[in-house]
C-alpha cells in the first residue's frame, strides 16, 4: 500500500467524510501493524476532543509535539519512513488545527449567547402601545411590525420598524436610540417622532415633534448620505429615487396620533383605500379608474364604523355611487339612473 496516500484515507475516515474504499484501505492499514492501530487511536482521539477548560488546549498541544518528538526518535527498523512520518504529522497538525478553531468558536459561543429576536405584530383595525426595556414608549398603528433584539438594553438601543410607529424615546446623550426601516436608518437621542413606513409605500415619512434626528440613507452617487429633521418638519424619502423633501407638520398630525382621527383633503379614493384597509381590514374594489380617482375632504377615526364612512362618502359624492359588502371586501360602483 502507498504510505503516503493511505494518510487522506485516514483523515476521511476520521471525519466521517469516507467512501467504502476508504474504509477497506484503512482496515487493511490497521491491521498490517500493531503499532497503526495506536497512531490511528492517538488521531481519533484528537478528532474527537472535547474541552470544557480555556487552559487544556495548550496541554493537548504539548502532549501532541511530545509524541511527534517521540516518533521521530523511533528507530529506523519501525516502520515509518521519513516521507510517511512528515505525512502523518501533517495530518495530525491539521486535525488540530480543526479542533482549534472548533474549540475558540465554541468558546465564543459559550461566553456569547445566541441573540433571539422579539417581534410585536399589531394587525389590521388595531393599535398598541409598547414600553422598551429602556423606558421608551412606542405607539403602534395598524398592521405594523416591530422587532428588536432580546440583548436590548440601555446601552444597546436598536430596533427594526415596518409599517407606523409614534416614538417617544428616553433621553440618553451617550447611547442613540436607532430605528432601522428597510435599508434606511433613523437616529435620534432624546426625543418625539412619528415614521410611516409600510413596505407597499413609495414614500418613508418621519415627522420629528421635538429633540433631532438624522434620517441615514445610501446614495448612490455619494454613498452614505444623512438628512438632520428640524421640529415641526416632516420629511418624506422617495425608494424610488432617493429624492428627499420636507415640510411642516399638518395640524391633523395631532390629532392623528392623539385621538386616533386622521383627516385628509382633497384625497383620491384609491389612496384613502390604503388607510382604510389597515384601520378597518377591509379592501375597496372600484368599478373604474375613473371612481377610484375621486377626491374627498373629510375625516376617518379609527373608532369608527366603516358603514359610516361609506355613507359618508355616498352622502356627499356629487355623482351618485352605490357599494356592496361581500365579507372583507366592499364593492364600489356609480349607481345607475333609474
Amino acid at each position: 500500500m502507498d504510505k503516503d496516500k493511505i494518510w487522506s484515507h485516514i483523515s476521511r475516515k476520521i471525519s466521517g467524510e469516507d467512501t467504502d474504499e476508504d474504509d477497506r484501505l484503512v482496515d487493511e492499514w490497521l491491521n498490517d501493524k500493531p503499532a497503526n492501530k495506536q497512531i490511528y487511536a492517538r488521531l481519533t482521539e484528537i478528532w474527537n476532543f472535547r474541552e470544557s477548560s480555556s487552559n487544556k488546549y495548550h496541554s493537548l498541544f504539548e502532549a501532541l509535539r511530545r509524541r511527534i518528538t517521540v516518533f521521530e526518535n523511533r528507530p529506523e527498523k519501525m516502520f515509518y519512513t521519513t516521507t510517511a512520518f512528515k505525512a502523518a504529522a501533517i495530518l495530525v497538525l491539521i486535525l488540530l488545527s480543526n479542533f482549534l478553531v472548533y474549540f475558540y468558536q465554541g468558546r465564543k459561543t459559550i461566553s456569547e449567547p445566541m441573540v433571539s429576536y422579539q417581534e410585536i405584530i399589531v394587525p389590521r383595525g388595531n393599535r398598541m402601545k409598547v414600553v422598551l426595556p429602556d423606558s421608551t414608549s412606542i405607539w403602534l398603528n395598524n398592521e405594523t411590525k416591530l422587532k428588536y433584539a432580546s440583548n436590548f438594553s440601555s446601552t444597546n438601543r436598536e430596533v427594526e420598524l415596518s409599517g407606523e410607529g409614534y416614538f417617544d424615546v428616553h433621553h440618553d446623550a451617550n447611547h442613540p436610540f436607532v430605528v432601522k426601516v428597510g435599508k434606511q436608518r433613523i437616529q435620534v437621542l432624546g426625543t418625539r417622532f412619528s415614521i410611516n413606513a409600510y413596505p407597499g409605500d413609495d414614500v418613508i415619512e418621519t415627522s420629528l415633534l421635538s429633540g433631532s434626528v438624522a434620517f441615514q440613507y445610501k446614495n448612490e452617487d455619494q454613498g452614505n448620505a444623512e438628512v438632520k429633521l428640524d421640529p415641526g418638519y416632516s420629511l418624506f424619502y422617495n425608494k424610488q429615487d432617493n429624492h428627499i423633501s420636507t415640510q411642516k407638520i399638518q395640524s391633523s398630525y395631532y390629532q392623528y396620533w392623539e385621538n386616533g382621527v386622521y383627516a385628509f383633503k382633497d384625497e383620491r379614493l384609491d389612496n384613502l383605500s390604503v388607510k382604510i384597509k389597515r384601520i378597518f381590514n377591509v379592501e375597496l374594489v372600484f368599478e373604474n379608474k375613473f371612481l377610484s380617482s375621486k377626491t374627498y375632504t373629510g375625516t376617518i377615526s379609527i373608532n369608527d364604523n366603516i358603514y359610516v364612512f361609506m355613507e359618508a362618502i355616498r352622502r356627499t359624492s356629487v355623482e351618485p355611487i352605490e357599494y356592496k359588502f361581500n365579507k372583507n371586501i366592499i364593492y364600489v360602483k356609480f349607481k345607475k339612473a333609474q
